[in-house]
């Protein structure tokens, strides 16, 4: 096998001598691929000399059926693959996330092409590979005959019930659906795994956790994204990432995305079947990373933002806004009309919104959720054709006006979009230049995709090439807010990294019969998903806390209690969204916002650049709790929230602080505090005058005199 390298800055992907590496300056890994199916050699932390994975003969208690199999898929790989070969060079997918080195090892076999892609970023301990299956010309045509598109009437497997989180004991072995292989050579690891759910509608508990200890004689699947492994012994770890939807959503025979059999971690689940494959031409599996860390346990968090800042890069016009959408005061499409507008972006502009987001309503066609009847929720040019055409009883005059009052006012525009779910996906190149053309004639600037009704790996594929398309030809001016809300969607580590995610539809009432927006539920949420998720690629929402003050009476966590100002600042460690009309605010509560919105907007891209994650306890409208962004190691900002908390006083552990004294600069909020000292165990104590009470911070580590 003759040589083949590819590098970029510090990456490489080498393949020679029948092996085949890939790496950095501070992570590598090697396989061998002499036989059918590549067999895996070493993962190595480079920083600190440490080999992950025991690939010798005596390492009996691995999985049994094939032993060291980096990768096996009985549906496709019969046979052996007729060639082997290498394609690499720099991406940044579609300008999203980081410049990086992306190599693809390309096994052809009879009726298919294996890509086999991996990415490699600089400087960082992230290694990201998946599987792409491409059917060969030709072939598979009866296939394609026999098996019918699903569409909505024929959406496959429905899922109504939630599958159990966790772990499924007593697995047996998977038949054919592997990933990855990681036999790993430590002893003594304990495992952690992280499970979420979206459909926010429905659930409101979005986080779930698991652990244990590796178990030579145990085997089990895993439902969850995130698997963590820890070496107590040097205290350093990895993170295996499976890079697809929530249980809520798994598409194909997936049916966990982790199986583990003693010291081995298997990620499993491509997401399609051979007929799938044949039909799509072309199918991208579930992906599958490794992220290393090292040193205190707290570094795994810091690692996985790394993880999350490779892939998305951050952008202060896409990370850092606060957005506005009508939705929340559930008038639905009933008073959209450009006077309307006009009135809401006047508001808009007086209070330092930077994004409006006009929701369902402004188009020609009717959705399902309009005040009107007869509305669908796909199949929409089935239904009109000018769907997607500005609805003219509404505003007979475009969105020219529109658009121009917006940008006269400093406020960019947004829309809402429902792609086409209908026959998975199949107008999403017609879906792609609606977009562009809305972007091209009216600047809009961010499109809340909404509707989307994932029914298979080829829908998810074709969802995937709408928006990139869209972020190709308007050379990524155009983001999107990703709602994960209800459907079946791409949860939070699927292909959802080219936008924000629109997390929660709540309101303060019903429709006037119950309300379910608490400031805490919100907070909660954002405070649970920001261990693990970007702050800055969340959208949490305050609402109008006067409105429907009736439906809480009594209630001591009601959003009149908690106030206006209280209620913004919980969502201040993310993309706050306010779920209002902005001219039924009363005038007390514009003020409110007119004060404190331009202050956070000074400091709100810096903050959110940093690595923002949850520190004190889990709000549960009692508690004391809040965020620190991390910028570096001896400076960031803290947001302190003191709930319905009897306590005056609360001492809270810091991130990657101790034996230190902090310079405190306030913001905004309750922010009287000039210094703070850190303890050798990183707490500090904080003091905020009452409930319902907050205060942002900036600090600086203060240095010592010699």
């Amino acid at each position: 096998m003759e040589k083949t390298s590819y590098s970029f800055q510090d990456c490489y992907a080498v393949l020679e001598n029948g092996s085949l590496r890939i790496g950095n300056a501070v992570v590598e890994r090697s396989w061998r691929m002499e036989g059918e199916i590549p067999a895996v050699c070493s993962l190595k932390n480079k920083k600190t000399g440490k080999e992950w994975l025991d690939c010798g003969k005596d390492a009996d208690w691995l999985c049994a059926r094939k032993e060291k199999d980096a990768f096996f898929h009985e549906d496709f790989l019969s046979g052996k693959p007729r060639s082997l070969r290498m394609e690499a060079g720099s991406d940044d997918d579609c300008g999203i996330g980081r410049e990086h080195l992306k190599a693809a090892v390309v096994l052809e076999y009879a009726d298919c092409q294996l890509r086999w892609i991996h990415r490699i970023y600089p400087q960082t301990a992230v290694l990201r590979s998946c599987l792409q299956v491409v059917w060969k010309d030709g072939l598979g045509t009866k296939e394609q005959e026999e098996q019918c598109a699903l569409t909505e009437e024929n959406p496959g497997e429905k899922r109504e019930m939630l599958p159990a989180m966790g772990t499924q004991f007593y697995a047996p072995e998977p038949q054919g659906d592997y990933q990855d292989a990681f036999p790993l050579a430590p002893l003594h690891c304990k495992w952690k795994s992280v499970s979420f759910v979206d459909r926010t509608d429905d659930y409101d508990n979005l986080v779930h956790t698991d652990h244990g200890i590796f178990n030579r004689r145990e085997s089990r699947y895993i439902n969850g994204n995130l698997l963590f492994a820890e070496d107590p012994l040097d205290k350093e770890g990895l993170i295996f990432i499976k890079e697809g939807p929530t249980p809520l959503a798994y598409q194909g025979k997936v049916k966990a995305d982790f199986y583990v059999k003693g010291n081995s971690v298997f990620p499993v689940g491509w997401g399609f079947d051979r007929t799938e494959c044949s039909r799509a031409g072309a199918l991208t599996a579930y992906g599958s990373s490794v992220v290393f860390w090292d040193g205190e346990r707290g570094n795994a968090s810091l690692a996985l933002q790394d993880y999350h800042r490779a892939l998305h890069s951050f952008s202060e016009q896409k990370d850092a806004f606060v957005m506005s959408n009508t939705w929340g005061d559930q008038s639905c499409d009933g008073r959209l009309s450009e006077q309307f507008l006009l009135e809401e972006l006047e508001q808009a502009g007086r209070l330092g919104i930077t994004l409006y987001q006009i929701d369902d309503g402004w188009q020609n066609g009717t959705s399902a959720n309009s005040v009107n009847p007869g509305g669908v929720w796909n199949g929409y040019y089935a239904v009109n054709a000018d769907f997607w055409e500005v609805n003219p009883l509404r505003f007979p005059n475009g969105l020219e006006p529109v658009a121009a009052f917006a940008k006269s006012k400093g406020v960019r525009l947004g829309l809402w979009f429902s792609p086409d779910s209908s026959h998975e996906f199949a107008n999403w190149k017609k879906d792609s230049e609606t977009l562009i053309g809305l972007h091209r004639r009216y600047g809009i600037a961010a499109f809340k995709m909404d509707g989307v009704k994932l029914t298979s790996k080829v829908s998810e594929e074709n969802l995937t090439k709408l928006i990139q398309q869209v972020l190709t030809e308007t050379d990524g001016k155009v983001f999107f807010n990703m709602d994960v809300t209800a459907e079946t969607r791409s949860g939070y580590y699927g292909r959802i990294h080219y936008g924000s995610l629109f997390v929660e539809n709540r309101f303060t009432g019903k429709f006037g019969k119950w309300p379910n927006y608490y400031p805490h539920r919100t907070l909660r949420n954002l405070w649970m998903l920001s261990e693990y998720m970007p702050a800055s690629r969340l959208q949490m929402e305050f609402l109008n806390v006067a409105r429907n003050q009736e439906l809480y009476e009594g209630d001591p966590l009601a959003p009149a209690v908690c106030g206006m100002e209280y209620s913004f600042a919980v969502t201040m460690c993310a993309n706050p969204l306010a779920w209002m009309e902005l001219t039924g605010l009363n005038e007390a509560e514009a003020r409110v916002l007119e004060r404190i919105i331009p202050q956070y907007r000074q400091v709100q891209s810096d903050l959110l650049s940093g690595y923002v994650l949850p520190i004190g306890e889990e709000p549960d409208g009692t508690a004391w709790t809040g965020f620190q962004s991390v910028k570096t190691e001896d400076k960031g900002y803290l947001l302190l929230i003191r709930e319905n908390s009897s306590e005056e006083t609360h001492r809270c552990q810091l991130r990657g602080l101790a034996d230190c004294r902090l310079k405190l600069e306030g913001i905004l909020g309750d922010a009287g505090q000039r210094s703070v000292q850190v303890d050798g165990e990183g707490k500090a104590a904080f003091t905020l005058p009452g409930a319902f009470c907050y205060a942002l911070y900036s600090y600086q580590v203060e240095k010592s005199e010699e």
